[in-house]
């Protein structure tokens, strides 16, 4: 199953990958550095069944669409 919308989703502890609507991201930490989440979050995950979970209560609600 995908995402509902492009953007940041949790995929498990500490860890975020980008949607862009067809494609995974690299997983990132919520602890990498900028410049980290750039070079990972701009690599496709070519992992096929990777789980994602819906985005906390407290996340902005603009990222919550």
């Amino acid at each position: 199953m995908k995402p509902p919308s492009i953007g940041w989703w949790p995929t498990g502890g500490h860890s975020l990958s980008w949607w862009d609507g067809e494609n995974w991201s690299w997983p990132c930490l919520d602890t990498d550095s900028i410049r980290q989440v750039a070079r990972y979050s701009s690599k496709i995950d070519t992992a096929k069944n990777i789980k994602w979970y819906p985005r906390p209560d407290n996340w902005p609600e603009r990222s919550k669409t």
